[in-house]
């Protein structure tokens, strides 16, 4: 798919503090919310149906399996979401609508783009507790990120996701709202994905975006 949508500058994310839930071997198997960017001009009332269109993948499922993942948890909200794959051609001898068009057809009121900026790894053994950048990877498949530990006597070393999730208006004229995440032992996505999406919906309950928070599962 072609990056046409403008994306702003990632904000410079320090490390947080706060109770994380970890896993025996000291594996998280948990999402930490990092922090929240909110156009202070903002002024849409919470929105009722959400176009999805995730940029990052996992196995198995592939893209599809994010943005279902997110529909399905938007509609716990109340909020109906629209899967990109569910509306836009992946077949390259039956050309589809364009992203554009797409968004317009669905009668969105907000478009939900997710990705990961960067991938990293988690080093428990060093003060401060820090997450090392590797690389930008915005088209990362969570195979890639299988935990291996540069020392084996370290349980507590393990990959790190940055995951940036931004609100557009259905037009993608400017950036209305980004929550920033880390997926911990990001080697398994589909196994994270339930407290993903749980976080994003509630974040976007909680600042307004959407009307109410998911129920619980």
């Amino acid at each position: 798919m072609k990056r046409w949508i403008p994306l702003v500058a990632l904000l410079a994310l320090a490390a947080c503090g706060g109770t994380r839930e970890f896993a025996p071997g000291g594996l998280s198997l948990k999402t930490q919310v990092l922090g929240v960017w909110k156009d202070p001009k903002y002024a849409l009332p919470p929105l009722k149906r959400v176009f999805v269109v995730s940029l990052m993948k996992v196995e198995p499922g592939g893209r599809d399996a994010v943005e279902d993942a997110i529909v399905a948890r938007l509609a716990s909200a109340g909020v109906t979401g629209i899967a990109s794959h569910t509306v836009m051609s992946q077949d390259a001898e039956k050309p589809g609508p364009t992203l554009e068009e797409a968004i317009k057809a669905s009668g969105a009121d907000g478009v939900l783009l997710v990705e990961v900026r960067a991938v990293g790894v988690y080093d428990g053994s060093t003060v401060g507790q820090t997450v090392t950048g590797l690389s930008p990877d915005t088209m990362a498949s969570y195979k890639y990120l299988a935990p291996q530990t540069p020392y084996k006597d370290q349980s507590t070393d393990y990959k790190v996701a940055h995951i940036a999730s931004d609100l557009y208006p259905p037009s993608m004229a400017k950036q209305m709202w980004t929550l920033y995440t880390n997926s911990y032992d990001a080697a398994d996505l589909v196994r994270n994905l339930p407290d993903f999406t749980r976080k994003l919906v509630e974040t976007m309950a909680r600042d307004r975006i959407i009307p109410a928070a998911p129920k619980p599962a």
